[in-house]
């Protein structure tokens, strides 16, 4: 059936590349000899991390890898794989285990044992599976006016995510929501009303927490 109403995203796809970045600047090549990027080069960490997210969260498919139910691979596999494509040959698994240790890349990935998955931010057609969990009383979310006023009339929804996105705080909100527009909105969902309405909250990482649909109801606007 199809989701309707406010998604969690920046917005409508379009023309999503539908592979991984290419070559040390993570441009695409512009000709044999060529790998020049497009745009301002980016950093060997910032080029793994966007490469990990690719394979973890949308097309692991495309470097052969195989995730469980709940979005983990092997760790080993994963060097393997990302060691196969022009520009990443030298990385090695301390080198990934290092990434994650950081504050930024440990809000999005999460090494547990031999295996290293995606804490959120899912779009593969396989369900990736997260133990419900109680949330604290309010959750927040930062997002444009346009956008606002349609979440208050239909409430959030994952669209082509596997669940909503949520902030612990309104700090944490306003930082995603200025990745929307400058002057962001920051939406209050009250969890006690959602999860009466049959709402389930799991925990997505220090700062993000995930959820089903949030009724329009339990929404209201603190900024």
């Amino acid at each position: 059936m199809e989701r309707r109403g406010y998604s969690d995203r920046k917005g409508p796809r379009r023309g999503r590349r539908d592979g991984p970045p290419r070559g040390p600047g993570g441009g695409r090549p512009r000709g044999p000899g060529g790998d020049r990027p497009r745009g301002p080069q980016r950093s060997g960490e910032e080029r793994l991390s966007r490469f990990l997210a690719f394979i973890l969260r949308h097309h692991p498919e495309q470097v052969n890898l195989t995730l469980d139910d709940q979005g983990s691979a092997d760790l080993d596999a994963v060097v393997e794989a990302i060691r196969s494509r022009p520009g990443f040959d030298s990385v090695d698994r301390e080198q990934i285990e290092r990434l994650v240790s950081t504050p930024a890349a440990a809000q999005r990935f999460e090494i547990l044992g031999s295996r290293i998955r995606a804490r959120y931010g899912h779009t593969l057609t396989q369900a990736v599976q997260y133990e419900a969990a109680t949330p604290p009383e309010f959750l927040f979310h930062g997002t444009t006016p346009e956008n606002a006023e349609q979440v208050m009339r239909e409430g959030l929804h994952a669209a082509e995510r596997q669940r909503v996105h949520l902030s612990a705080d309104t700090p944490a909100a306003r930082e995603v929501g200025r990745r929307r527009c400058p002057e962001p909105v920051i939406l209050r969902i009250d969890t006690v009303c959602a999860l009466k309405g049959g709402t389930k909250f799991y925990r997505g990482g220090p700062a993000v927490w995930l959820s089903d649909d949030v009724p329009a109801a339990c929404i209201t606007r603190v900024e």
